[in-house]
């Protein structure tokens, strides 16, 4: 994986802000002996002495030191915080570009769990456990005091450093894999619910909630037990290590009293001991109570990765103006697998289709005609073959260009939510006397100005106000907005009714015409009458291709050798 392609690739623009975070936490972590220093002084110093004007100035010192101290700690969260804005900043495009790229992978990685990765890797950046990374090499300074106190209490702080190291370690290994499992199940769980949601009217009507509250159920119990155990994974972790932490921490002051009663270091050692073993081990404490954190972005790090790794090179620029679509498509031995099963849903298809054309495509129910339309239009992937547009390879074609030169109409039509006209003009800013002639090709207009807002008219992701027809002719306005060059039409009539197939047929004639590639996929047998070329297929397979007569004719003639067989 290129640098270009990894998220490690942005971690030379961070120089600046790590830096700044490594500065502040050694100012942080220094100015912590400020307690060590307070405690020696007021038990060797000012108790002896009995000295007032000692104590304030070594107060006021010491408040100063603390004073420097939470600054210092101030502006590393905040540099941290703004460095998590910045990265953000750099992947939020780049991500909702892979999101939605022409020729993603239907096996990659769920590109709508991008965004929450990111957000996960963010919340780490600006966590305490990152700064816990940077504390944790100043633990030998605490230890070098320790040492200067007396080298006993040097060789026990290694000792204890090395103990709470070692169950930092433990805790990482007993923890990882039931918390991977449990994100895991998560995900699958929260899948499955938002997939539902999107059909709750259909799942209402025809009575299938019980059954799939059954299925969300056991998917939401696996997900709880594998939850409930990484959590009683890490709490008994988290007890051991807060066990271990104080019963250190007491053998140091015990082992420090030892040493006080013999006459080898003073009372303030004695307790500044105890407080130097605390910060010595606090970086491991805090990695082991942030580890699950950790884990989750770490897991949300490697799905970017896996999905930056599905991205195109950029595309090439064609000299210093740009293509104009002319809109000559041509399919050679192009084969389309999926991957998972193997199954060939389209094999070697060969066809040309010319500008000022209407192609026909009919055939059963998974004969691979849906393929086809997406092929044509840059979302379907294949594994062999080339598909070529104007004689270049489609690879060699800018993706925003190409979107530009096509008209779809998928048989699913994906209205989005904002209004009747955001819609009709792919949400750019709605050129409103375009977006009145595309709706008045479509036959649309006048059901749209019957709506309360007319053109306004906001739609949600139900589209209740519009039906099933509208909604069709909706998307075929959005189609045909602009005039593009390419028209690929996946049964564009179904819920239609007379007027409005009348009205599809009169402005496919009309684009024609104008000189558009049109490809329209249909049972109905209305669109043969303005098709100039027919492609029956089956079975993945091109059965009959040619001119309409002659295709209907040897269809005919297929007809009748079947019917004088069965007499």
């Amino acid at each position: 994986m290129s640098a270009r392609q990894s998220m490690r690739g942005y971690l030379p623009l961070f120089r600046s802000e790590l830096l700044s975070v490594a500065i502040f936490s050694m100012v942080t972590n220094l100015m912590m002996l400020a307690p060590t220093l307070y405690l020696l002084q007021l038990y060797d110093r000012v108790m002896l002495s009995k000295n007032e004007l000692t104590l304030y100035a070594i107060t006021l010192i010491t408040c100063f030191f603390f004073v420097v101290m939470a600054f210092s700690e101030w502006v590393r969260s905040m540099t941290a915080i703004k460095a998590g804005v910045k990265f953000d900043h750099l992947l939020t495009d780049r991500l909702f570009k892979l999101g939605f790229a022409r020729n993603s992978q239907p096996t990659g990685p769920e590109a709508s769990q991008a965004m929450q990765d990111l957000t996960f890797i963010r919340q780490f950046l600006t966590s305490n456990g990152l700064f816990a990374f940077f504390d944790m090499p100043w633990t030998l300074l605490y230890v070098a005091v320790l040492f200067i106190l007396n080298p006993v209490l040097g060789m026990l702080a290694i000792a204890l450093c090395a103990i709470q190291f070692g169950l930092a370690l433990w805790n990482q290994r007993s923890s990882e894999k039931p918390l991977q499992d449990a994100g895991q199940a998560r995900s699958t769980a929260m899948q499955f619910l938002d997939s539902k949601i999107r059909n709750i009217e259909t799942l209402h009507v025809l009575g299938m909630l019980p059954h799939l509250r059954a299925r969300w159920q056991a998917l939401q119990n696996r997900w709880n037990q594998m939850d409930a155990s990484a959590m009683q994974v890490q709490n008994r972790n988290q007890q051991i290590n807060k066990f271990a932490r104080y019963t250190m921490q007491s053998a140091m002051l015990g082992i420090a009293a030892l040493l006080a009663v013999k006459g080898e270091i003073s009372i303030g050692a004695m307790i500044a001991s105890n407080v130097l073993i605390a910060r010595a081990l606090q970086p491991f404490d805090i990695i082991v109570s942030t580890w699950k954190q950790f884990i989750q972005a770490r897991q949300s790090a490697s799905k970017i990765d896996s999905l930056l790794a599905t991205e195109q090179q950029p595309e090439p620029v064609f000299g210093t103006s740009p293509i104009e679509i002319k809109g000559r498509l041509a399919l050679d031995n192009l084969s389309v697998t999926l991957e998972k099963t193997g199954k060939a849903l389209l094999k070697n298809i060969n066809l040309e289709i010319q500008p000022g054309q209407i192609l026909g495509v009919m055939g059963p129910s998974g004969s691979g005609k849906t393929t086809l339309a997406r092929c044509l239009v840059g979302v379907c992937p294949w594994q062999a073959g080339d598909f070529l547009v104007d004689g270049r390879p489609i690879n060699q074609v800018p993706a925003q260009t190409y979107a530009k030169s096509i008209g779809y109409l998928p048989q699913d039509i994906a209205l989005i939510e904002g209004t009747i006209a955001e819609n009709i003009a792919r949400f750019e800013q709605p050129d409103t006397a375009k977006v009145i002639q595309a709706a008045q090709a479509a036959g649309i207009h006048e059901g749209i100005l019957r709506l309360p807002q007319g053109y306004d008219t906001r739609l949600d992701d139900a589209n209740a106000v519009l039906s099933g027809g509208q909604r069709q002719l909706l998307g075929f306005a959005r189609a045909i907005y602009q005039q593009p060059a390419v028209i690929v039409l996946d049964e564009p009539n179904s819920h239609l009714d007379e007027h409005g197939e009348a009205s599809l047929l009169a402005a496919l004639v009309l684009l024609k015409n104008q000189g558009k590639t049109i490809v329209v996929i249909s049972h109905r047998s209305n669109i043969l009458k303005i098709t100039d070329t027919l492609l029956i297929m089956g079975n993945g397979e091109i059965v009959h291709h040619g001119p309409r007569d002659e295709v209907i004719a040897e269809l005919n003639q297929a007809r009748q050798k079947l019917a004088s067989k069965a007499a």
